[in-house]
């Protein structure tokens, strides 16, 4: 009679514990890097549908770190997915170089949001970068707060959801542009070691 009692005590943590992590992305399954990503310059815009979240300390700013999300239009491997999980994205990042034999296959499978967020993960600064175009989407306090329409982030996991345009380049010298995003996001989050 002991004996089924533990058995059953057990049967039920184990089905808690797996109904527990059930809404959590697992990292080591390629589906868990699946997202929505559009992003554009004018009226080119390419879509993404595979991620990796990178945190790494942002040198010379104590206290701040960079949030990086590295959009590809490629799915991941298993060697891509074990570099993630080191914060490593090399193995990605030299696939979409082998593409620049094919210009519009290189300019159109690749992209990065990028973050400066603080120790308690208040997002600062939002950039954005496709193949030829980098640009700071949201400098100031009013437009993060436009950017993070739908915004978690718990130090594992980040979940976000953005749409939107801003135009860059409205210095002297420095041509206009409009670079818009719509994109969702549940991905795990990996240190840089």
């Amino acid at each position: 009679m002991k004996m089924r009692v533990i058995s059953a005590v057990g049967s039920a943590l184990f089905l808690l514990a797996g109904l527990a992590c059930a809404g959590s992305p697992n990292p080591l399954n390629p589906s868990s890097f699946h997202v929505r990503a559009k992003l554009s310059v004018g009226d080119h815009t390419i879509s993404l549908p595979n991620g990796v979240a990178i945190l790494q300390p942002r040198l010379g700013a104590p206290g701040y770190s960079w949030l990086r999300i590295y959009f590809y239009s490629f799915p991941l491997t298993a060697e891509d997915i074990a570099s993630a999980r080191n914060g490593d994205v090399k193995s990605m990042e030299r696939k979409w170089r082998k593409k620049a034999s094919n210009p519009d296959d290189y300019n159109n499978s690749h992209g990065v949001i990028q973050f400066s967020i603080d120790k308690n993960h208040k997002v600062w600064q939002v950039d954005m970068s496709v193949p030829g175009h980098t640009c700071t989407i949201a400098p100031f306090p009013k437009d993060v707060e436009a950017f993070l329409q739908s915004y978690q982030f718990n130090g594992t996991n980040l979940k976000l959801v953005s749409k939107g345009t801003y135009v860059c380049g409205t210095l002297a010298n420095v041509p206009k542009q409009t670079l818009g995003w719509d994109i969702s996001v549940d991905l795990p989050v990996f240190e840089k070691k």
